[in-house]
């Protein structure tokens, strides 16, 4: 069997580490609350959906179907993003939940504080937190390439 050269530099090009903990940041502030909102999960609480037989009214066109769709990608999201937070060490874990999925959300100086961090360490830790989820979170690229 013959070893083929692999290009790591064109597989994992080098990021722009600061746009990718900033797109990471946005993603969390916008799009991650909305697929929450949009699934009709809890943020704290994933369940399975309840189906029921009752009809709900005539759809008319394509519009059920769309609805639907919306929301099972929704709940794509929202399953991948936990999921990505998973696959991160223990303190990126730590910081991403009471940030993003804690149902009383910390601010910032809450969690360096729960944590007992400093401010610079807290935010080392942070950044390298978000850019972990950048690797792990399958759904999107959130890196910024330079």
């Amino acid at each position: 069997m013959a070893t083929q050269n692999i290009d790591m530099a064109a597989l994992f090009p080098e990021i722009n580490e600061k746009a990718t903990v900033n797109k990471v940041i946005q993603f969390f502030k916008k799009t991650f609350p909305r697929m929450v909102r949009t699934s009709g999960q809890n943020i704290t609480d994933l369940k399975s959906p309840v189906i029921t037989d009752m009809p709900k009214g005539n759809a008319v066109g394509n519009a059920a179907e769309a609805t639907i769709t919306r929301r099972l990608v929704a709940k794509q999201i929202v399953e991948q993003t936990r999921q990505a937070i998973s696959h991160c060490d223990y303190r990126s874990q730590q910081i991403m939940q009471m940030l993003y999925l804690s149902s009383n959300r910390y601010y910032d100086y809450q969690v360096q504080e729960k944590i007992g961090y400093q401010e610079t360490q807290y935010f080392y830790y942070k950044n390298k937190a978000l850019l972990s989820f950048a690797d792990a979170y399958l759904l999107d690229d959130l890196h910024v390439y330079k």
